[in-house]
């Protein structure tokens, strides 16, 4: 893949030489054919033809230049494919056959729609709508144009925090009834940003105004505003900044915010200090995944868009599967199995949402029509594997019907199982 990679590197590189060097040309063979044209009132009969046969040589010329660089470009984009079908050896066609979606095709059409419209997309969600026949609800659009508008000022050359943090204080209760700790983040960026643009007094203001919620103090009032008397207003300097910044919260927080406090004395040299590493562009980037992520979960919806989740599982166990399937072809064995893969696929853990129960007995993962069935001892097999179990007992042994646990001394029977739901 890095060879592949590299050598789509050389032939863009190619591609910008050869066609500066046409370009070049034409730019000659024009000027050439300007300059006989302005001329032509002026000069005699026989200085036009022979500056016309010069502008022709210089035609001629440039056409030939240009097609060595066309010729030249077409071999290499040719070698490129060559390159490419070499690496990838992969049969597709079985992909195209799969009848997995036959019977979801509105599911489908639904996670294409909202991945246009996570994405801000909205001319082609609208056009996507039209043609698959889908509604689009107003309210749903403008809900998503808010999130994506706000995203985009996160992440605008002037990182404006504004709109997200709004938004978060208005919904702060329905984030902290979801577990989610948005707001806390974005302060602490536009804390960050105010310290780096060297508005330290502002910063430290800010850090009084809205810490305050996040850390402990011994006087608070029951909504958890910190109150104080006109006497204890501390002044704004770095001794004090610590100590008015801390009210309410964890103590993951109360000790982010004691460190944080700790900047001021670094104010002006933050490159060199031991945070320079609290200003790096990642930030911003974590901070707009962040809000869309919390965004979402208001509204029902993942955190990530179900169709790139999809793709990427999707291209992750693509080479996998086609060995398989070419192996088990060149063996002439089908896979019995429509609901499950031939071999698991190795995937991170962003990509894991649901347990996945296989059966010790036989080794297969359960399926709606063969779940998981747990004995009265605890231990847990597939009903298939419990039917062969009931099956296998001789008539008249120990009681009817009744069977040993593979895995301890336990007895059960079928009437006795209790169905497993992950």
């Amino acid at each position: 893949m890095d060879a592949l990679v590299r050598d789509c590197h050389k032939l863009s590189k190619h591609q910008t030489a050869s066609t500066q060097k046409a370009i070049s040309a034409l730019d000659t063979a024009i000027k050439q054919l300007e300059q006989v044209h302005s001329q032509l009132p002026i000069i005699g009969e026989s200085a036009c033809k022979e500056s016309l046969e010069k502008a022709k040589e210089q035609l001629d010329s440039t056409h030939i230049i240009a097609s060595e660089q066309l010729k030249e470009l077409y071999g290499n984009v040719s070698k490129y494919g060559k390159h490419v079908e070499k690496t990838f050896k992969m049969d597709l066609s079985f992909v195209s056959e799969s009848k997995a979606f036959e019977d979801k095709k509105d599911i489908l059409a639904q996670s294409i729609l909202l991945h246009f419209l996570r994405e801000g997309d909205f001319e082609t969600g609208n056009s996507f709508a039209k043609e698959a026949g889908l509604e689009l609800p107003y309210e749903t659009k403008a809900q998503f144009e808010e999130m994506y508008n706000t995203v985009s000022a996160i992440r605008s050359p002037e990182h404006n925090l504004i709109p997200a943090l709004t938004w978060t204080v208005q919904n702060r209760e329905k984030l902290e009834s979801h577990g989610v700790s948005l707001e806390f983040m974005l302060h602490r960026l536009r804390f960050l940003q105010l310290v780096e643009q060297g508005n330290t007094i502002e910063a430290l203001g800010y850090a009084r105004k809205w810490f305050p919620r996040f850390g402990r103090t011994q006087d608070a009032t029951e909504d958890g505003d910190v109150v104080m008397a006109e006497d204890e207003q501390p002044n704004y300097n770095a001794e004090t900044a610590g100590r008015v910044a801390m009210t309410h919260a964890t103590h993951s927080q109360l000790e982010e915010i004691e460190h944080l406090m700790g900047i001021f004395i670094y104010a002006r040299r933050l490159d060199s200090s031991p945070y320079a590493g609290q200003f790096i562009a990642q930030r911003w980037e974590d901070g707009a995944h962040a809000f869309a992520s919390a965004f979402c979960t208001l509204l029902g919806l993942s955190s990530s868009s179900p169709l790139s989740v999809t793709i990427g599982a999707g291209a992750r166990a693509l080479p996998i599967v086609c060995k398989v399937s070419g192996l088990l072809r060149d063996k002439r064995v089908e896979w019995s199995q429509q609901n499950e893969l031939a071999v698991e696929v190795p995937l991170p853990d962003d990509m894991r949402f649901h347990s996945v129960f296989a059966c010790p007995v036989s080794k297969e993962q359960a399926t709606p029509e063969n779940p998981p069935m747990m004995m009265p001892c605890g231990h847990v097999v597939c009903k298939a594997s419990l039917d062969k179990l009931a099956k296998g007992v001789r008539p008249g042994a120990i009681a009817s019907g009744r069977f040993k646990c593979p895995y301890c001394p336990g007895m059960s029977s079928l009437a006795d199982a209790k169905r497993v739901h992950f």
